[in-house]
């Protein structure tokens, strides 16, 4: 039987995911390394990702109607060690919801509510299951990250599709030219923190602005909408 972390009270904790996106030509992220390093700290600063995000869809499709607007997706997040990826007892394992991203257009970042519930034991996948879920899609991302004043993730990946399923060392890039996908992430704890948060993000990425154009993502293309059709 999996278990997650425990939060004292009757609900748990909604952190607030600011982030903005870009893409960096294979032939710049170099470039952007060398930035990264200058403003983080040095090449010891970059720490390696490698993730296996599984999106999950409820088992049971609500009716037409209202009450289908409130089903929600949940991702599986399982974090890999990068120089032994199938090694399962390396893996950390991590239900993620996400919410919809504000509509506002007037933010410097995109805004959405986040929870995150980390499974310390048992089979993370099993867990989901009887959350009521089952799997739907899923994708593997890898590269680095640096942490800029301890409060901005700034990660820096490619992403890849699994031609078999479930099986990582089939992982193919979705993108053929070589092209990074950046992405700044800082988390606010609150409502009250997010103008902040957001207004600070986008001094942030002027810090970026010769090596990556980071923009805010429309809405519409993160909202977590369950692809029954």
């Amino acid at each position: 039987m999996a278990t997650g972390k425990k939060f004292a009270g009757t609900s748990v904790p909604t952190h607030y995911e600011c982030c903005l996106h870009g893409l960096v030509a294979k032939d710049r992220e170099p470039l952007l390394r060398t930035r990264l390093e200058a403003l983080c700290g040095d090449t010891e600063s970059a720490h390696r990702e490698l993730h296996h995000e599984i999106n999950c869809i409820p088992c049971v499709e609500t009716p037409v109607g209202p009450l289908r607007k409130e089903d929600v997706a949940l991702r599986l997040r399982i974090e890999l060690d990068p120089d032994d990826p199938l090694n399962e007892e390396k893996a950390t394992s991590t239900v993620c919801l996400f919410g919809h991203p504000e509509p506002r257009s007037g933010r410097g970042a995109t805004v959405r509510p986040a929870i995150y519930a980390q499974v310390f034991s048992g089979n993370a996948s099993q867990f989901v299951s009887l959350l009521g879920y089952k799997f739907h899609s899923e994708f593997v991302r890898k590269g680095y990250w640096f942490l800029y004043r301890n409060a901005y993730k700034i990660i820096v990946s490619h992403i890849y599709r699994l031609d078999e399923p479930g099986n990582i060392q089939s992982a193919q890039p979705t993108d053929p030219s070589g092209n990074w996908v950046v992405q700044i992430v800082a988390d606010a704890v609150g409502q009250e923190q997010v103008p902040k948060v957001s207004e600070l993000l986008d001094e942030v990425k002027s810090l970026f602005a010769d090596y990556v154009d980071l923009v805010v993502v429309d809405h519409i293309f993160l909202q977590n909408k369950i692809p029954y059709s």
